[in-house]
């Protein structure tokens, strides 16, 4: 019989949240008696708290007032990655201050969840993608 972990993170996991919402009783039956999962449960739940622990660090990170979007890059290196970083810093450095670079921003915001869903649906769209965001990668990096 394993008893709960207490929080010491700072936060409630979303799977806390989540099971307030669903069912209470099981909350406090945890509590009194220990948690009985399976071993898929326990890595689904760990899963869970590792990615809700990785959203709030970024949170925390851009802070409320930062837009942390970058659709095509986030889903090419990961929300955390030095190349999607880069393509932030460029858009909040340089983009942001020219009128065109603002039409950019725009026009990129409105397309690239469309095609964000055509590199998950087509695995083969993103070997076509990727090269073109590396070498924008690159570029960026130079001039930065």
């Amino acid at each position: 019989m394993r008893a709960m972990k207490k929080n010491t993170k700072g936060f409630i996991s979303a799977t806390k949240i989540a099971q307030r919402s669903f069912c209470e009783k099981q909350l406090v039956l945890d509590q009194q008696y220990g948690r009985h999962e399976t071993d898929v449960q326990r890595q689904r739940r760990e899963r869970g708290e590792e990615e809700h622990l990785r959203h709030h660090l970024e949170a925390q990170r851009y802070g409320s007032r930062r837009d942390s979007r970058c659709f095509i890059a986030t889903e090419l290196y990961g929300p955390l990655a030095k190349e999607t970083e880069q393509l932030r810093q460029f858009r909040d450095s340089f983009l942001i201050n020219r009128i065109w670079g603002h039409l950019f921003i725009s026009a990129y915001y409105e397309l690239s969840p469309s095609i964000v869903r055509l590199i998950q649906a087509y695995p083969f769209v993103r070997s076509l993608i990727k090269p073109f965001i590396n070498w924008i990668v690159k570029k960026v990096s130079r001039n930065g």
